[in-house]
């Protein structure tokens, strides 16, 4: 399926951000204390789940329905692999892990 251009830049624009929001996982995992209890583990497990949020509806809706370039699936399946090979560390810090297939 082909995809218009602000689909396009829209999808650019949320492989970034994810990106960046695995990179951020290994970040806190080295700055938390262990505490589940303190107000910036709760902030951070916020902005974790929206960014699951976000990875649900803004890409991978549009992977399982094709509305992706073939460079941005090749992009969102390198994703999902590094969000599986973060799992021990969504699991360490208590955050929800994806509901998404982590499989391309």
């Amino acid at each position: 399926m082909a995809t218009s251009a602000p689909l396009t830049t829209d999808i650019e624009t949320e492989l970034e951000m994810f990106a960046h929001a695995i990179a951020d996982l290994y970040r806190l995992q080295e700055d938390w204390d262990g505490d589940p209890n303190d107000p910036w583990h709760y902030s951070e497990m916020l902005a974790w789940r929206r960014n699951l949020t976000r990875l649900e509806r803004y890409l991978d809706g549009p992977y399982r329905t094709g509305q992706m370039t073939p460079e941005q699936v090749a992009r969102y399946r390198a994703l999902l692999v590094r969000l599986k090979e973060a799992l021990p560390i969504i699991e360490r810090l208590g955050f929800p892990k994806p509901t998404i297939s982590l499989e391309p």
